[in-house]
């Protein structure tokens, strides 16, 4: 589904909360969200069935598409520059020496088809894209939904469930059901270069998680602790014993991203601060970034640091389609971050943005395109202090994404990668 379409739907549900009943005429939609994974561009039908129960949240559709269609000519993130200058078509080709600034290898969910994600896990060689080992999901478990790593570029973790083939129609929603509300596992992958073999072992988390109430995970650098984004909470949860935290985000808005391919969570190399996108606003379509100290007391998500807020206003909009990473040093907050022209032919100007993690200001712009109006550009992996990071961006045939090492502002195409958001280094 493309990103207009994630936020109508994200804002129906919340606007749906706020209607009382008889306020407007019934409307009967899906009932469950559904939370399996999917590839950019597939299926969008299908995604449809993230729409909230209350329906009568419908009749406020056109006045959000209005809302989020409200844009003008690019002028970069931020700021209000004039119109982008410089390169329009991404950063120019590097060399393979970049390949070398990046862990060695890294994890993919492979196996897509029309309507399924994650039959299996590649462990792949970051310089060359071989697969050096593939693992499956343990019976009853049908996909992997999630992945995120360790720092240690050897330990992973993978979340599974179980998954029943939807049929089009009403016939499909007794499975459409089950798979909502069956139960998310969470394996640990360790990953033996020296043998390319890889082991899988289930991980000992108390308690029942829904497939529909997860929205992002995130591994912390040594491995210890992980992050699960619960759309209105925060859950950490600390692997050798399984104790946990919690914290609340209270009122509107959730926790999360309309793309949730990714790095939904992030940590700093001390696995001390967190970050995450949390969206607000009256309809829900109004980013902000902000970073949670988990060694701190209290439970509630507005006790984190808001570093960013993305205004919107007759003069610009700017949004964030994709993934927000706090670097591992905590200084910076890198994004892809896009502006979509008021007239025809509705071109977008997307770029990767960094910005101070103390201050919320630009420190840096890279890899500028203008493309169609649904961007294709998201970041994926940080170095220590963002000054090599692993992108997606659309220089591939029909503007498809191209995962690549990003440095000095140089773009080097990882060989043989998988058109895929579903990886971790």
């Amino acid at each position: 589904m493309n990103t207009l379409q994630d936020r109508l739907i994200a804002a129906l549900r919340e606007t749906g909360e706020a209607i009382t009943e008889g306020s407007v005429p019934p409307l009967r939609l899906t009932s469950a969200p559904r939370r399996l994974g999917r590839p950019a561009g597939a299926g969008r039908s299908r995604w449809l069935t993230r729409l909230a129960p209350l329906a009568a949240a419908a009749s406020v559709a056109a006045v959000v598409v209005a809302s989020l269609a409200i844009s003008a000519p690019f002028r970069g993130p931020m700021q209000g520059r004039g119109p982008v200058s410089g390169p329009s078509r991404g950063a120019p080709p590097g060399g393979p020496a970049a390949l070398r600034k990046v862990p060695p290898y890294y994890v993919d969910l492979a196996g897509w088809t029309d309507i399924l994600a994650g039959r299996r896990a590649e462990i792949r060689a970051t310089t060359t894209g071989a697969v050096l080992a593939t693992v499956r999901p343990p019976r009853p478990f049908g996909v992997f939904t999630w992945v995120s790593g360790a720092a240690d570029d050897r330990t992973f973790v993978l979340a599974a469930q179980r998954y029943w083939p939807i049929a089009p129609g009403s016939k499909g929603a007794r499975a459409e059901e089950h798979d909502n509300t069956t139960a998310t596992r969470f394996f640990e992958l360790s990953f033996t270069p020296s043998t390319r073999t890889a082991r899988l072992t289930e991980l000992p988390i108390p308690g029942r998680l829904r497939t529909s109430q997860l929205f992002g995970v995130a591994l912390s650098p040594d491995g210890t602790k992980l992050a699960l984004d619960l759309y209105r909470s925060i859950q950490v949860i600390t692997l050798a014993t399984g104790a946990s935290r919690v914290w609340q985000w209270p009122g509107r808005g959730w926790v999360g991203n309309f793309k949730p391919y990714g790095q939904v969570l992030s940590w700093t190399a001390d696995g001390r601060m967190l970050a995450f996108q949390q969206w607000s606003g009256k309809f829900n379509n109004t980013p902000h970034v902000r970073v949670l100290d988990t060694t701190a007391p209290g439970s509630s998500l507005l006790a984190s640091k808001l570093v960013l807020a993305w205004p919107q206003s007759g003069v610009q909009t700017l949004d964030v389609p994709g993934n927000t990473l706090i670097t591992p040093d905590g200084s910076k907050i890198v994004a892809p971050t896009m502006a979509l022209a008021r007239k025809s032919p509705y071109v977008t100007a997307v770029e990767i943005t960094e910005f101070s993690a103390r201050t919320g200001k630009i420190t840096r712009s890279l890899d500028q395109f203008q493309v169609g109006p649904e961007p294709v550009q998201n970041v994926l992996w940080s170095d220590r202090s963002g000054a090599t990071l692993i992108v997606s961006d659309p220089r591939g045939k029909a503007r498809t994404a191209v995962l690549g090492v990003l440095s000095g502002n140089r773009f080097t195409a990882l060989p043989r990668a998988p058109h895929t958001n579903l990886i971790a280094w």
